[in-house]
Formats: C-alpha cells, sequence, structure tokens
C-alpha cells in the first residue's frame, strides 16, 4: 500500500484507517491521498483500477451526514444525476470509525469538467428547477436550520475574537434586518451549499456532490448562490449587477421547470450577505477560532456594510 504523507500526520492513524476500511467494504486499499481537509477530511482511494473519495465526517456533523445520506438514495432511485454512495458488506450507507466514532462515506469518484457559472447558468438553473421539484416528493424528514447556524454563530465568533463592539453591533443589526425579511419567503427543499464547485459536468448533466448542508428551508437560496458573482473577500460595486445579470441566466433555465415568487427573487442580494455569515461560522465549527482572524472580521464588517449599502441604493 502507497501513502502520500504530504498532509497525513500519523501513518499508524491513517494505517488503521485504511484495515477499517478494507474490513467494512469489499475493497483492497492500494493507495491513498489526502485530498481535503476543510468540512471534514476527504482521501481519493484506489482499489484495483477503481477510485473512491473518502469523507470523514466530524462528529458534530453525523446528523448531516446522515440527513444527506437519506436525500442522496432518494435521487439516485429517481435517476437524478449525484454522485453515487458505495454500500459496505453489510449494504449500509456508511461505516463508523471505531476509537473517535466518526462516520465515513465512501463515494464513487468522479471523472468530468468543472462548469462555467457564467457561461452554463442557464442549464445549471434548468437542472436546478429539476431538483427542486423532484424533492417535493420526497417523503423523509427534511432538517430545518436556525437563525444560529445562518446568523447568529457568525457574530458569537467575532464575540469571541474580541472583534470591535461597533462592527460586532453592526453586523447584528444587519443579520436581524436580513434574518426579519428572510423568514418571510417560501420554504422547501434547498441543497443548501449549491455553486459550481459542488458539482461535476458529465455526459451533458451536472452531477451534484455535498448535500451536507441541505435543509426544508429556502429554496431561493440556492438560486442565489448558483448567481453569485461577488468576490468574498474584496468589494467592487459591480458585483451586485453582475451577480442580478448572471441570476436572469439562472432563471431562464430555472423557470422552465420551478418559478420563484418576486418576494424570492428580490431575495437574491440578501442571500448574497448571509452567505459570508454562514460560512464563516461553518468554517469555524470545523476549523476552530484560530482559522480566522480579527482582521479578517474587520475586512468582512466593510465588505457587509458596503454591500447593504449598495443594495439600499440599487433597490
Amino acid at each position: 500500500m502507497w501513502i502520500n504523507n504530504h498532509y497525513l500526520r500519523r501513518c499508524s492513524t491513517v494505517e488503521s484507517l485504511v484495515r477499517h476500511i478494507n474490513e467494512a467494504y469489499a475493497i483492497h486499499i492500494r493507495q491513498i491521498e489526502m485530498h481535503r481537509e476543510f468540512i471534514g477530511q476527504v482521501y481519493i482511494l484506489e482499489s484495483g483500477q477503481q477510485r473512491y473519495a473518502l469523507k470523514l465526517f466530524p462528529r458534530h456533523k453525523t446528523a448531516d451526514a446522515l440527513h444527506a445520506l437519506g436525500i442522496l438514495e432518494f435521487l439516485a432511485e429517481q435517476e437524478y444525476p449525484v454522485v453515487s454512495v458505495m454500500r459496505t458488506r453489510e449494504q449500509t450507507s456508511h461505516t463508523i470509525l471505531p476509537g473517535d466514532g466518526r462516520l465515513a462515506v465512501m463515494f464513487g469518484y468522479l471523472d468530468g469538467t468543472d462548469p462555467d457559472g457564467s457561461l452554463e447558468a442557464e442549464p445549471i438553473g434548468e437542472q436546478s428547477g429539476q431538483l427542486h421539484k423532484l424533492m417535493r416528493r420526497y417523503t423523509g424528514a427534511l432538517l430545518n436550520r436556525t437563525k444560529a447556524e445562518y446568523i447568529g454563530d457568525f457574530i458569537s465568533i467575532m464575540r469571541q475574537k474580541d472583534c470591535e463592539a461597533g462592527a460586532i453591533l453592526d453586523l447584528e443589526q444587519y443579520g436581524n434586518e436580513l434574518w426579519s425579511r428572510i423568514t418571510l419567503l417560501p420554504r422547501s427543499f434547498c441543497h443548501g451549499d449549491l455553486h459550481t464547485g459542488n458539482m461535476i459536468q458529465r455526459d451533458g448533466k451536472y452531477v451534484l456532490l455535498d448535500f451536507d448542508d441541505a435543509s426544508g428551508d429556502y429554496p431561493s437560496m440556492d438560486a442565489a448562490y448558483l448567481s453569485d458573482a461577488t468576490h468574498f473577500n474584496h468589494f467592487h460595486t459591480s458585483m451586485y449587477d453582475a451577480t442580478m445579470k448572471q441570476f436572469e441566466r439562472f432563471y431562464r433555465g430555472y423557470s422552465r421547470v420551478c418559478t420563484l415568487s418576486d418576494e424570492e427573487c428580490g431575495a437574491v442580494p440578501d442571500w448574497i450577505a448571509v452567505r459570508h455569515y454562514q460560512i464563516t461560522a461553518r468554517i469555524v465549527g470545523c476549523q476552530g477560532l484560530g482559522s480566522v482572524s480579527k482582521r479578517f472580521f474587520e475586512e468582512q464588517h466593510r465588505w457587509l456594510m458596503e454591500w447593504r449599502e449598495l443594495c439600499a441604493r440599487k433597490g
């Protein structure tokens, strides 16, 4: 067995992982390499001529992982293009690692191309509409995310980082303002992290990945995140118009299958702001408080205040 040690801290830990996976699945791993360590660890495995992606979920994400697996199973049964979940020897969708109790899922490895969100906004929109329409038939329970997950955790982290009190107050007020509008929007299934980094173009379709943040919340969030033409760290006034133009292209495709209300379409700029709160909290939740600096929050404060002002002018 060959192990790439570039990212791996302890070979003994990796070797025990390989032993467990070989026992749990009907494969024999001959190569393992760390692919990504962000919200959970992802390894690329080789067994014979086959490649797989193994994802290890942090323990606090176990409920999200099981929720995602139920959705993936349903979509696969309906022949919607999603990443394939490999079954264990016992025909389960996952395995639990001995020792630390983390949940592990093995996916089929996907070859394909990365979509261009701007050029392909219309067909991506149409397939997103198909996803939302299909999920109306899903009979499983869908999680609902709290205000804390969307807004509040970001503010709590700012306080823990001892950020400037005025900046905390600004972003808390803006968050409350955003939340008061968002909670009036229609609710149904949404992927929750739908962007081109979570899809692979293959055989004329977009194969979707990573349903860990799926919920029964707001489908308009998916539309907004796929239309986001902003830069997360650097603000420019042109980003508003670029985002709304991309949304128009996305919605041309989406509206062939589903429609959004005027209020949902108008909420796109609000969702762009919410994403800044949401993503930061997700990162810190998995990577720890040291993964972001006070300077980062100062930059985010400036970005969000400028976005708020721009949206007020444009609206």
